[in-house]
């Protein structure tokens, strides 16, 4: 089953998403492969757990299995991804406080910056979580392996807070780490250091839960006036 079609339309953003009421999350990651569906769906959970009105937004084909629908953004001509999202999560707002957007790709990486920031335009999010396999120093590109060297993550942090401030500002609440490979001992002592590091919560919400990330959203203002 092909997921990789994109509705018919060819919608244009226009910042629309960032005069919503509900607080919009998008997971940004600092590497391609490196948990944003995961963590958005999580943190999606742990919300509605709590009893809040949350929904999860999917823009890649596993994340559309998940949630019944979606758009696979990597399908959609790059003009319109921003649009696409934009639709998605004015959809979702409706019958939602709390927005949780899959992420893709990276800002920082040569292939996949250009879905990342139109995923992040098009949401217009008050609120990001970045997203980091735990021990990875390097950027996954096939053709220049061990090339580009991923920044610290509160450098990371620091970066995907500017682009969003273009049209909204978001500040990064959280660090969702995958820890996959690592024991438990190793995985909370880097989630400890990541939280250090950045003076975030951060945790792996599959091992430990997307408590602290919800923690988190919680306490973001809902003054949802469009950006100056």
């Amino acid at each position: 089953l092909d997921l990789r079609r994109p509705p018919a339309g060819r919608p244009v953003a226009a910042a629309r998403a960032a005069g919503l009421a509900a607080t919009v999350t998008l997971t940004v990651g600092s590497d391609c492969n490196a948990g944003k569906m995961t963590a958005a769906v999580e943190t999606a959970r742990a919300l509605a757990a709590r009893g809040e009105r949350a929904a999860f937004v999917a823009t890649g084909q596993t994340g559309m299995c998940v949630a019944g629908g979606g758009v696979a953004v990597d399908a959609v001509p790059s003009d319109f991804v921003a649009g696409f999202t934009e639709e998605l999560v004015l959809e979702a707002a409706r019958g939602a406080d709390h927005v949780v957007v899959e992420g893709q790709g990276s800002l920082l990486h040569p292939a996949y910056s250009g879905v990342a920031l139109g995923l992040l335009h098009g949401a217009c999010p008050s609120a990001l979580v970045l997203c980091h396999p735990a021990g990875r120093t390097h950027l996954r590109v096939t053709a220049a392996p061990d090339t580009f060297a991923i920044p610290p993550l509160a450098a990371l942090a620091a970066v995907c807070e500017e682009a969003a401030r273009w049209l909204r500002p978001a500040r990064v609440v959280g660090v969702a780490l995958n820890t996959l490979g690592l024991d438990e001992a190793a995985a909370r002592a880097a989630c400890a250091a990541a939280a250090r590091e950045t003076g975030r919560p951060a945790t792996d919400p599959v091992r430990f839960g997307a408590g602290p990330l919800a923690d988190a959203l919680e306490l973001v203002p809902r003054d949802r006036a469009p950006a100056a």
